[in-house]
Formats: C-alpha cells, structure tokens, sequence
C-alpha cells in the first residue's frame, strides 16, 4: 500500500478555529488527531488541520506519516497515552496537596473543605486525611477559602448541611456516646425564634432557632416559689405548671366535659381557681391573701364566711 508523504498534502489544508489554539507560538510540528486518523500542522503558532488517512491506515508519530494499521510504525495510540499520562492532571487530594495545593474545597459537602497543611496522626472517625469541618453552623467559602457565616456563602451544587448532628464533628463516634440528638436539637422545619428541644419536650429546655439552624439552648427560669418554668411546645414559652397537662407532669386542669365557667383547684387548694370554656383550660388565678375561692357563685369570700374543708365559718 502507498504511504501518503506529508508533502503532498500540502496544498489542501483547512484553516482552524483560532479556538481550537494547540500550538505554541514558534513552532513547527504535526500533532495527531485524537482519533489518530490524520494530524494537526503547527506552522509557528498557526494550526491547520490537514487531511485524513486514507482508509485502513493511522497517522503514525515517529513516521510523520499516514501508515496501515497494525504495521510495525502504528504507533500513534501508544503515543497519545503516554502524552496523556505525562500531562494528566491530579485527580486525589495527596495528588492536589503534592502539586502546590493549600485549601481545597470539599466537591460534595459545604461545611467540609481540605488543608493540605494538616496532617493527622490518627485519622478522626468520619473524616479522612487533610479534611476539616466548619464549627457548626458555619460553612465554607469557595471565595475566602475560609468558614463563614451560612448566609454569606454560595454552595452552588455542594450540599447544605442544617442541622448540627448532621456535621460530622458531632456524630456519635462510639456506641456508648450520648446521641447528639439529646445535645443538639434539630431546628430544621421550625419557625424562627423559640422552639421546644424535641427530644426533650415539655421539660425546661429549649432551642433558640434561625434559618433553620440552632443559635442558643436554653433552659426556662423558676418561678417565685422556686419551682422551674416547663417550655411548652404548644404556646412556645416558659410556662408555670399549672398551664403544663398532666400527663405531662403538670398540674393543667381537665376541662374535657365540664360546662363554660369558674372551678376551684383541683389539687384542693383552697385560694385558686381555673376557667373552663368549651372544653378546653383557659387560666388559673387565686384569690387575695384570706380569701377562698367560692364554687357556687364563683367568688373569692373571706374563708370566715365559708362553710366546709376550705372555710373557718362555725355555725354552719
């Protein structure tokens, strides 16, 4: 077969696309096609593709010509995995590290990023070598390359992690440990500002809420009696016990088939009272120091003017 000198092929070059810029200014070389069934002509800077082989014959790189397949001069693909070998570029952390690299974004997680500076010892559960992890709720800034404030970073396709167990500085490492449930409360799906700790609910605690994310816990005061506040989830504030259900551990009145209207405590405590309306608590209160609450014209009346367990009267 007839091996197509590149001299004659000369006269029937077709300019590139100056997009297409493979060539280095100065030089004069042929660079062969991807396919290896023709080549490029570098003519100082300027890249002309020349025509391809003729069929059932390759470019060959030591020849500078086109020969057939399988000949002993078939040696384009050979040469084209070892150019792509020598520019291959790194595709590993330790191979971005090696190559100059100092902080890298980690391609999946926003809170997640690579300090090619730090080395571990003893690889923390969860992550990997050179990984760190934002303090929660911070994330990282592909501009700063530093952690910041969730609502000043663009994660673009990486993955916004919201709640705080979901950071992996705070997952459980052992199968002893304290869930992080129980120490970090989830605000996703809640309302900005107070919200009940959902693990621990119509207790004292609390979670201060904000885009979703966790900002504060916190744990209701006691009331005047030294007894402690309980949050609750329903009104969303501290409250005192007598407005906590008793299936809770509260002392919240049972209005279910009571009429609208006033009753005395139903601990027995003499002084206060509770309003029922439509089955449902509304408020408690208590009478003034020596005062009782009476049930039949629901009125509080000096406990002397009454008769009974909570009065004093005599002749009754």
């Amino acid at each position: 077969m007839k091996y197509c000198i590149i001299c004659s092929v000369f006269a029937v070059v077709i300019a590139l696309s100056s997009t297409q810029n493979i060539c280095n200014q100065g030089e004069f070389k042929l660079i062969p096609k991807d396919d290896c069934t023709g080549f490029y002509l570098c003519n100082w800077g300027h890249t002309v593709e020349m025509p391809d082989c003729p069929a059932g014959s390759v470019f060959s790189v030591s020849g500078h010509s086109c020969v057939p397949i399988g000949s002993p001069y078939d040696d384009c693909k050979k040469s084209k995995q070892k150019m792509n070998q020598s520019t291959k570029q790194p595709d590993t952390i330790q191979e971005l590290c090696r190559a100059g690299a100092d902080i890298i974004p980690h391609p999946t997680e926003c809170q997640l990023y690579y300090n090619c500076s730090m080395w571990y010892n003893e690889v923390p559960r969860f992550f990997e070598q050179h990984l760190q992890e934002c303090p929660y709720p911070l994330l990282f800034s592909t501009t700063t390359h530093r952690c910041e404030h969730f609502l000043r970073v663009q994660c673009g396709a990486r993955t916004v992690r919201k709640s705080a167990c979901d950071y992996r500085q705070n997952q459980c490492g052992t199968s002893h440990c304290i869930p992080c449930s129980l120490s970090f409360p989830s605000c996703e799906g809640l309302p900005d500002g107070l919200n009940a700790h959902q693990q621990k609910l119509w207790t004292p605690f609390f979670a201060v809420c904000y885009k979703e994310r966790l900002i504060h816990q916190g744990r209701c005061p006691s009331d005047s009696k030294g007894r402690p506040l309980i949050f609750s989830p329903e009104m969303r504030q501290c409250v005192p016990l007598e407005r906590v259900p008793r299936q809770y551990g509260g002392l919240m009145p049972d209005c279910v088939g009571r009429v609208d209207g006033l009753y005395p405590d139903d601990n027995d405590t003499c002084h206060r009272y509770f309003m029922c309306r439509k089955g449902k608590f509304v408020f408690s209160d208590q009478c003034v120091v020596g005062e009782v609450f009476e049930p039949h014209n629901g009125v509080c009346i000096p406990s002397e003017d009454l008769c009974g367990p909570c009065g004093s009267k005599v002749d009754c």
